[in-house]
């Protein structure tokens, strides 16, 4: 990047488009240091999470990934459901699809939940099936 004759050479800048300054710093700070800097939101999480699967930092990963595991409500189950789903994040995924399957009545008043059934039919079924078992 820094040889040759791209633009980056020649101003000695990087352009990071794809992710947000502060949620970079974050990821520089872990990668430094081991240790996120400061407390977690469910937010933040979920963006240090993409930043962290850009760059193959696994640990992590397995740090927001385990941080979010705590973040579970009736107010972002689904939209955490489907979030694990699309990240690979299994224990995420069976740990938010639980928390749906057992909250079903309200769950399924909730206008999440029929975004899912739109966008994620598939996930909508296994959760529709957890709820009847």
């Amino acid at each position: 990047m820094f040889q040759n004759d791209m633009k980056e050479a020649k101003t000695k800048q990087v352009s990071i488009k794809d992710i947000k300054p502060e949620i970079f710093k974050q990821l520089l700070y872990y990668i430094y240091s081991g240790r996120i800097s400061g407390p977690l939101t469910e937010d933040a999480a979920r963006l240090l999470f993409a930043a962290a699967d850009i760059y193959n930092v696994q640990d992590l990963k397995n740090e927001c990934a385990r941080f979010l595991l705590t973040c579970v409500r009736l107010d972002n189950a689904i939209n955490l459901m489907a979030w694990a789903h699309l990240h690979s994040v299994d224990k995420l995924k069976e740990a938010a699809l639980t928390f749906v399957a057992s909250h079903g009545k309200e769950i399924c008043q909730l206008d999440d939940w029929e975004r899912l059934i739109k966008n994620y039919p598939d996930l909508c079924l296994l959760a529709t099936r957890r709820m009847w078992n």
